[in-house]
């Protein structure tokens, strides 16, 4: 019966990653064959199952040793199969048991498997890559080398960008980068195995940064968000108020984050004043409770009509089978937050619990209905409730995600509506903003021609 439950927990934690996030990917698919995931860690082991719904084959995580022994994650884990990681901080005493987790990672590679490693070595909220640990490229030079350099392990950066990680339906963008070939480092590997390990392991480091967002500091990470959001909707790449998928905004904000940095760098001055340009718009903006993309230059009163009209018949419509599904599922929706207020995890565990707790709580709700619905009408009410209670709790999910939106749209119209001026004022703020981001542009641009052509390589 364990065994059973255990090789259930993956597709539980599929099906309730599914309902938590949006995701979305871009990039090469996952190889066949031997491969080795690196990836950036913000969001604990949301992280992993992200990646695991992404490969399309199974993989084997690694995880820090604690959680092992977690009693809501611990289930979790070794449904996955995950490998433990005792981490010196953790477990000073300890350290030799990696020598056992590397070698069951090497197994599994050298049986042409997945394994999934985290070459930051920790979960953090920083805004932009911690040092790269050792532990991916020795596990990769190891396989390699037992296998005789036959086995063509292809090592995977995976880069994950959230947004409201944290929370119920937030989104989460996972890139697959440029798979590196580990036979590139035999020579190295021969001649001097700490260089090769080291040289590996930056070559990682980098990989990474090409798939993921790296800014300075937490400031400067809002200030090129709100950069890119407004330029997209004044160049109309995206509509106010539209849900933009994440993986369509990255290239875009790495352009900014590249250029902005650039600008950091040659002329202090004129970034300070493009910061404080961006503050004071959101600062005003603010005013009418938006944030940088959510502004429209009109509301056309056609468009207004039909919105409402639109909206208004989806929510009615909807609403009888929303209202039997937020009560049936109002319990564990909200079991999550009592489940927070006990354990009190870290920021980056956040959406771990809620995930975990849900995956507990869902299972025996829809358990205890189904046994309500056949003692009260039989067999008939048994199949019954099995049959609504998934569909009913589908709608309800889905209403309640388009009723906040039209709820913030109703607030942004009521409130641009009674300040058309300060509304018309922020347009015209937005126009001159994009026209100092434009200039940024090309002058961003012209110095990198101008450095490529120093060094002799092409301009384009």
């Amino acid at each position: 019966m364990l065994g059973f439950a255990l090789r259930l927990v993956p597709h539980l934690a599929m099906w309730g990653l599914r309902r938590f996030y949006r995701v979305d990917t871009a990039g090469s698919p996952i190889p066949d064959g031997p491969a080795l995931i690196i990836a950036n860690h913000p969001n604990s082991l949301i992280d992993a199952l992200v990646i695991m719904q992404i490969a399309g084959r199974r993989v084997c995580p690694l995880a820090k040793a604690g959680l092992f022994t977690h009693p809501m994650l611990g289930p979790v884990l070794k449904g996955l199969s995950a490998l433990p990681v005792y981490r010196v901080q953790d477990f000073p005493t300890e350290m030799e048991r990696n020598e056992d987790t590397f070698s069951a990672a090497i197994d599994a590679l050298l049986g042409g498997g997945a394994v999934l490693i985290f070459p930051e070595g920790l979960t953090h909220s920083e805004p932009r890559l911690a040092p790269m640990k050792t532990g991916a490229a020795r596990i990769a030079l190891r396989a390699e080398e037992e296998a005789g350099w036959e086995l063509g392990l292809k090592v995977v950066p995976v880069g994950l960008t959230y947004h409201r990680k944290h929370a119920f339906r937030g989104r989460v963008a996972a890139e697959v980068g440029r798979h590196l070939s580990v036979l590139e480092w035999r020579d190295e590997r021969e001649r001097d195995e700490r260089n090769a390990v080291e040289s590996l392991t930056a070559a990682l480091g980098d990989s990474l940064a090409r798939v993921t967002l790296n800014f300075a500091t937490h400031e400067e990470r809002a200030l090129i968000e709100a950069a890119e959001s407004l330029y997209a909707v004044e160049k109309r790449l995206s509509r106010p108020r539209d849900r933009t998928r994440l993986i369509v905004r990255l290239p875009r904000l790495r352009r900014f984050a590249d250029a902005v940095a650039w600008l950091h760098e040659t002329d202090p001055a004129s970034y300070q004043q493009l910061a404080a340009s961006v503050q004071t718009y959101r600062s005003r903006l603010s005013l009418l409770g938006v944030s940088e993309g959510e502004l429209p230059a009109r509301f056309p009163a056609s468009a207004v009509l039909r919105y409402v009209l639109v909206q208004g018949f989806a929510l009615t419509v909807a609403l009888p089978l929303a209202v039997v599904g937020t009560v049936a599922w109002y319990l564990p929706y909200k079991s999550p937050r009592i489940s927070l207020g006990y354990y009190r995890p870290d920021f980056e565990a956040v959406a771990t619990m809620k995930l975990a707790t849900a995956l507990l709580a869902f299972p025996a709700t829809f358990a205890v209905w189904l046994a309500a619905a056949w003692w009260i009408a039989g067999v008939k009410g048994l199949v019954a409730a099995a049959l609504l209670l998934p569909i009913t709790g589908i709608v309800a999910m889905h209403w309640r995600d388009r009723w906040i939106a039209v709820r913030e749209d109703a607030r942004l119209f009521w409130r641009a509506a009674r300040r058309k001026t300060l509304r018309e004022q922020l347009v015209a703020r937005r126009v001159a903003l994009v026209e100092q981001f434009d200039e940024l542009a090309r002058n961003w641009q012209a110095e990198r021609r101008r450095l490529r052509g120093s060094r002799g390589e092409p301009s384009s």
